[in-house]
């Protein structure tokens, strides 16, 4: 059994050579949606051994999208690997019929594909019992919701076409941490990368993920659990833990467990890889 440090990997030999994460890669410039970023500019190592830095402009991840404004539409447009051209919507069946994505209908031409996760956590109010810590939900998404992974995973890949592809959820740090997590594992990033850019959701959503607790609290009349509104690291590096002990690698358990062709699995990775 390995400890909990040993179950986070380091980067590997290629660090000298590839440049590490830097601890802000930094939001997209958006006039009124915050914590969307690109899985770009992250060393990665292959199967290989090879080195090099994740791309830039092919996936992003984000939490809802229903404060987008014009000036931001055009932004997307234009953004990336020929512009915004899919959007995989993790949020449950209730967020989105009370906060309608704005590309469920088309917009811009965008592909608008809904992958309901955690539906029955998030369509109940949080009026059931709720969990004590994230990385017991992390845990349940990937040995139970394998069968919702791999249509994520199919609806970013679209038969390899062009054009940058984002996925989100309502804060863009549960549902789509845990695809972030195993996209970057797929391509070859480091554990420690992979969970500082599940961290960096703190750093931008920080205040509002308090005052949605606060109002979470007044609703349900008791205090919410606070892991449901915080990024903290240790949750990430123990589903990371808990992904190499039971599965080995992203790429197995995506292969293994979700089911996903070998060839998705390769364009995924090429595409972030930038090949």
């Amino acid at each position: 059994m390995k400890t909990e440090s040993e179950g986070i990997r380091a980067a590997g030999a290629c660090d000298s050579h590839a440049p590490s994460a830097a601890p802000d890669r930094g939001e997209l410039p958006l006039g009124h949606v915050h914590n969307v970023r690109d899985l770009g500019g992250l060393a990665f190592t292959d199967e290989d051994g090879g080195c090099g830095t994740t791309a830039a402009g092919v996936f992003l991840r984000a939490p809802s999208l229903r404060r987008l404004r014009e000036a931001d539409f055009a932004f997307l447009r234009s953004y990336g690997d020929g512009g915004l051209a899919r959007v995989v919507d993790l949020r449950s069946g209730f967020e989105v019929s009370h906060w309608p994505d704005p590309y469920a209908g088309g917009r811009d031409g965008v592909v608008y594909t809904h992958v309901p996760m955690l539906d029955q956590l998030n369509s109940n109010g949080f009026r059931d019992a709720l969990p004590d810590r994230m990385l017991t939900v992390y845990k349940s998404l990937l040995d139970n919701d394998g069968a919702s992974i791999a249509q994520v995973m199919t609806a970013l890949d679209s038969d390899g076409a062009s054009g940058c592809a984002l996925f989100h959820c309502r804060a863009g740090k549960d549902r789509t941490g845990v695809i972030a997590m195993l996209l970057l594992g797929l391509a070859g990033v480091s554990d420690g990368d992979i969970v500082a850019d599940y961290a960096a959701t703190q750093r931008y959503l920080g205040r509002g993920l308090r005052a949605q607790r606060v109002a979470v609290s007044i609703a349900l009349r008791r205090r919410a659990p606070r892991c449901l509104f915080e990024a903290v690291p240790s949750e990430m590096e123990l589903t990371l833990v808990h992904l190499h002990e039971r599965y080995g690698t992203a790429r197995a358990y995506l292969e293994g467990h979700a089911g996903i062709s070998p060839q998705v699995l390769d364009r995924l990775a090429g595409r972030l890889r930038g090949m």
